[in-house]
């Protein structure tokens, strides 16, 4: 009886301890959470501080600091500074609010398509097709009218980001830009798209002179997996010479007979 007694009470006492390691294990790891979120609390208005700073290399530094750690408090300071007075710090300050994907960000950086730098421009647009937000459409769609070509393949391929399809009808006229990298931007849109009105405007692009603009009418033409483009496809195949490009084409023409019907 006694050794019952002994072991019952052995037993209750080492249930006891474990529960007590137990206890003090997770208050440990709650004290240790509040303290991480304390200190990175701190990190980040040490960075909003640094965003104020003289130096533009050390504004771009926090900012891209500051996307990169994804704290909404961020948010409003960083639309705040892409009226920074440096074309690098407003592209970097557009770049990291894209990274934050906060939908408040929308309009500022609808205005900031019409900033007078044009890679700042160029930033702009893709974040809008970053943020998803079909608000943008209007104003990536003038952007395709830029008198710069890398914001009007920025302002594309935001546009084909977006997937809505209302942008598929000032797209198709944009496989004409005098541009070849616009051009290719387009198309690689137009297949995002999956819109069946891109597809003969796409076969024509098979015969461009640019082989990065025929593949990426094969790419976005197998995307959209119209089976009526497969002759031209194939034809557009027969007649590349770049091996590596026919090679990516064949592929793509594989991909658009595989589609479902």
């Amino acid at each position: 009886m006694k050794l019952c007694v002994i072991v019952t009470l052995a037993l209750s006492m080492s249930l006891q301890s474990r529960t007590c390691l137990a206890i003090a294990a997770r208050d440990t790891s709650l004290a240790q959470e509040a303290a991480s979120q304390k200190n990175q609390g701190d990190e980040i208005t040490k960075l909003l501080e640094r965003i104020k700073s003289q130096s533009p290399a050390e504004r771009r530094e926090a900012i891209d600091q500051l996307g990169d750690a994804g704290d909404p408090r961020a948010v409003v300071p960083l639309i705040a500074a892409l009226k920074d007075q440096d074309p690098d710090v407003r592209a970097s300050t557009a770049n990291a609010l894209g990274q934050l994907g906060d939908k408040r960000a929308i309009e500022p950086l609808t205005s900031m398509l019409n900033d007078e730098v044009s890679f700042v421009r160029a930033a702009s647009a893709r974040v809008l097709g970053q943020l998803g937000d079909a608000r943008a459409v209007d104003a990536l769609t003038g952007a395709l009218r830029d008198g710069n070509s890398t914001v009007r393949g920025a302002a594309a391929m935001g546009l084909g980001s977006l997937k809505d399809a209302r942008a598929v009808q000032a797209l198709i006229p944009a496989l004409r830009d005098e541009a070849p990298d616009v051009r290719a931007a387009v198309a690689a849109a137009l297949g995002d798209l999956h819109d069946k009105r891109s597809v003969g405007p796409l076969v024509q692009s098979l015969k461009d002179d640019y082989r990065m603009v025929k593949l990426a009418a094969a790419l976005a033409l197998a995307d959209i997996g119209d089976k009526s483009a497969a002759a031209a496809l194939n034809e557009a195949v027969a007649a590349e010479k770049d091996e590596e490009t026919r090679s990516q084409m064949k592929e793509a023409l594989k991909r658009l007979m595989a589609a479902p019907e």
